[in-house]
Order: C-alpha cells, then structure tokens, then sequence
C-alpha cells in the first residue's frame, strides 16, 4: 500500500472534483471506486467534503460555483504566498490569491496558465497534506496536462515547480514526462483534433482499476459516461470517462505501480 505522510515541493498531491450536485456525484464515485464520502462539515467549509478509503483521505468534492464540473490537480508547495507570486511572474494568473483553509487544513490558491490550464497550490498544513493513500486500486496514479502547445506552456510550470520534462520512449506523439529531481511525477500530451476548440488547457487525474473495461462499464451503469473507450498502453488498459454532471477523468489498469517515496538519491 503506498502510504503518504507528506509531499516534496513540487509534486501533485491532491485532486477535487466540482460539482452542482454534491450527493448525486458523490455516489457515482464511492460506486465506482469504493469511497466513503464524509459528513457535510457546515458553512465553515462551503459544502466541501472529503471522499476516504478505509479510513484515508483520497480526494475531495465540492459544489461547482462558477465553472463547469471539473476535476483540479493540486501542485504541494512549501509556500503557497510565492508560488502565487511565480504564477504572476511567469506570465500566468492568479484567479484565488492565497488563502488559509479552516480547521487548519493549509493554505491554497488557484492559477490559470497562459494557455488557458486551471491548477491549484497547496501548502500542507497540520490536518491536510494531501492524499494519504495513491497508486493503488481505488486511488490517484497519475496527473497528466493536456494542452495544444505543450512547448509553450510547459516552461511555465517548470519555472514555478522546478520540473524538467523530457519526450517519453516509444510515443511517436511526443508524449512528455515531467519529473523532479529525477523522479517521474506526472506526464503531458498535445491535445490534436479529436479535443474540440473549446476545450481548454487541462489537468486530467488517473485512478487505478483492476480493469478499464469493467469500470467503464460500471460508470456507465452509475449514471456517468465513456469519453474515450478503454485502450491497451505499455502501462495498461486505460480509459477515459465522465462523471454524470459531466466532470472527466481517466482510469487505468496498471500493470506496474511504483512506491511514491522511492525517490532518486
């Protein structure tokens, strides 16, 4: 089981999805993945809840206030005030300035990269670091950016997390990795024709399934969707699919996944 208690500067570590319907989304992903979802928490946390597995925080939810349903990658940062200030810096903006969660859960803000991609930062605080549990059935695996100019939007975020990012072997697309100090953390692909024009820049989370056949059939039963139907990779099958207020995400049927915290010395 990969067990987090914290994350290095630099790395995603936590994903929420939005929605305008908190109880019936919330439903379709304790089905799919086997959640639990916690108690509303009152106004002090704005409809926010956290979805668990045995016990450990994996993702959240939270109403869908002013954009689409959608999923956000948080990014953890040792210090939420400069890579605000970063984000401006690096020719990106800041939609929601650096703010302090209640019950001392840390401090966040949102940007939007220059071409258009929504993120989060999150700084840990002593209640929140972000998910305890990933890479394994039921929980993120992987974080990936899709945007049409990747060439010209992945220096943004090298600038403001210290990543590098290289061509993966083996994907005549020109799939990218992006890793940190040495360590693979998330991947980006160019977006081409099949993505509509309006689709934007966008941060779409990976969760693992012991099968993407099964689970696409299963999110389709529970009221959501397939956007790209399951598909053989050097990793696993994967799929992409859709939640029932329309928010997308991916699955995938790892053949291997790798211990978070073994880091390169």
């Amino acid at each position: 089981m990969a067990r987090m208690t914290s994350y290095r500067h630099g790395v995603p570590s936590w994903n929420d999805v939005s929605s305008p319907d908190i109880e019936r989304t919330a439903a379709f992903y304790c089905g799919l993945f086997g959640w639990e979802v916690t108690p509303d928490q009152g106004e002090e946390f704005g409809g926010y809840r956290i979805f668990t597995m045995n016990g450990d925080p994996v993702a959240g939810i939270g109403p869908a206030n002013a954009g689409p349903p959608a999923w956000t990658t948080y990014v953890n940062v040792a210090d939420a005030d400069a890579a605000a200030a970063r984000i401006s810096a690096a020719g990106g903006s800041v939609v929601v300035p650096p703010m302090d969660l209640p019950g001392d859960n840390g401090r966040i803000a949102f940007g939007i990269d220059p071409s258009g991609g929504f993120f989060g930062v999150a700084q840990a605080g002593p209640n929140h670091f972000g998910a305890a549990v990933v890479n394994e059935t039921g929980a993120v695996v992987w974080h990936e950016l899709n945007a049409r100019n990747l060439s010209a939007v992945l220096p943004f975020y090298d600038s403001i997390f210290g990543w590098t990012s290289a061509p993966m072997d083996g994907t005549p697309d020109g799939y990218q990795v992006i890793s940190l100090a040495g360590r693979a953390i998330a991947g980006a692909m160019t977006m081409g024709d099949e993505f509509p024009a309006e689709v934007p820049t966008n941060w779409l989370p990976y969760f693992v399934v012991p099968n993407a056949d099964a689970a696409s059939q299963s999110a389709v039963e529970l009221g959501g969707g397939v956007q790209v139907p399951p598909f053989d990779t050097p990793m696993g099958p994967m799929a992409v699919l859709v939640d029932p207020t329309g928010a997308v995400f991916a699955v995938a049927a790892m053949t291997q996944v790798d211990d978070p915290n073994d880091w390169p010395t």
